[in-house]
């Protein structure tokens, strides 16, 4: 029984199902001001696709 918890508490910070999500960043962004609209949100996207695709 001890097992399956603790399984359940990695898996709950490491996928994003149910009411865990990783936005990425985009709420800073978007208090920074880099983020103002859905052209900047695009931006934003395709930089973190970039980025993510280099690690």
């Amino acid at each position: 029984m001890a097992s399956r918890s603790v399984l359940l508490t990695l898996a709950d910070g490491r996928f994003p199902a149910g009411g865990h999500a990783h936005s990425g960043g985009a709420e800073a962004a978007v208090g920074a001001g880099r983020v103002r609209d859905a052209a900047t949100m695009e931006a934003f996207c395709l930089g973190r696709l970039h980025t993510s695709g280099l690690t």
